[in-house]
């Protein structure tokens, strides 16, 4: 079981990313509804940051599976077509639901002009920056199976800490400002983050006093910008949840904080019926994140009428549980009909 935890950890962070990923659709509404006088506000806000690490855990994930080796053509195709029709298929179901609510007639052709253009529901975002990334996989396995370490290093203080800092700095320091030219030729920081999946794994030992201060790290980022966006509210209200992009620096310390600190939990935790279902339950993520933006739609006035009777935050959390374990459910199903358990 030794073995199958050195990288069913990678499960573990797949469900941990999936539920954050509803939290982060489902959660805000709260914090909105209230000021920084209640103490609701304060519990949603810090449950907000918490949360968005998903989307930086998620690319690290990849980066981890994806790098240090280089794939045939046919697997490069292979993952590319899957995707496209992923987007298309889930993309489709969306329209389909969103046309019958409308009372408007389907048109196949402003359907495909649709999804070229823009996500067709909020969670898709995702899927073309996935895409992204697997049309240039090959020069990006290329040059992981051939960098060294101080390369990737370079990497990740230019693209990661250094265009992930830099919006950060110019907000308090106006004055820091360069000129754009300047970051040009860095790699993306969502780039840097799929390279840091792979730094993280390959690169960074397995050490007890690594895995606190991961955990420090992460409630410290956690705290740091709960405390910043408590002094935003009142001095730039119209944009106090500046520090949410999950391309910042801080968002990506704590991303890369906790994906370390759940890979030291994969090497200690030894119990086999545990991985078991976390293999189990990470493999229904990624249907459990196609299909969740339609359950956050269905079970709304659930959530709705169920916060007029306990907490709000009582009520947001069965409710992203709700939406959580029912695209569980449909994904298990789904496993079981051919074609379409490839793409789930």
């Amino acid at each position: 079981m030794e073995n199958k935890s050195k990288t069913a950890y990678l499960e573990l962070l797949r469900i941990i990313a999936c539920f954050f990923v509803i939290v982060n659709h489902t959660n805000s509404g709260i914090f909105l509804s209230h000021n920084p006088e209640d103490k609701t506000w304060w519990v949603s806000i810090t449950y907000f940051f918490v949360c968005k690490v998903a989307v930086p855990v998620f690319l690290m994930i990849s980066g981890a599976l994806l790098l240090g080796r280089t794939d045939d053509f046919r697997k490069y195709v292979s993952r590319i077509l899957r995707i496209v029709i992923v987007i298309v298929v889930f993309s489709f179901v969306y329209y389909v639901r969103s046309m019958y609510r409308s009372g408007l007639p389907v048109d196949i052709i402003e359907f495909f002009k649709l999804i070229y253009q823009r996500h067709i529901t909020n969670a898709y975002w995702y899927l073309y920056l996935y895409l992204g990334i697997l049309l240039v996989l090959p020069l990006f396995q290329t040059l992981s199976v051939h960098m060294r370490k101080w390369e990737f290093q370079i990497l990740l203080l230019v693209s990661v800490v250094g265009m992930g800092a830099l919006p950060v700095v110019v907000r308090y320091l106006p004055g820091a400002a360069c000129s754009y030219m300047f970051t040009e030729p860095f790699l993306s920081v969502y780039v840097g983050v799929f390279f840091l999946g792979y730094y993280l794994t390959h690169y960074v030992e397995l050490k007890k006093s690594y895995a606190v201060i991961s955990a420090v790290v992460f409630v410290g980022m956690t705290a740091l910008e709960v405390l910043l966006t408590y002094r935003e509210y009142y001095i730039r209200p119209e944009d106090f949840l500046f520090l949410e992009e999950r391309t910042y620096l801080n968002v990506t310390l704590a991303s890369a904080a906790l994906f370390y600190l759940v890979r030291y939990l994969g090497s200690e935790i030894r119990q086999e019926k545990f991985w078991s279902v976390v293999t189990f339950m990470g493999g229904c993520s990624f249907g459990i994140y196609l299909f969740s933006d339609m359950f956050v739609d269905i079970y709304e006035q659930f959530y709705n009428d169920l916060s007029m009777h306990v907490h709000d935050l009582v009520a947001v959390v069965v409710y992203e549980l709700l939406i959580f374990f029912t695209g569980m459910l449909i994904t298990m199903v789904l496993k079981k009909i051919p074609y379409l358990k490839k793409l789930v």
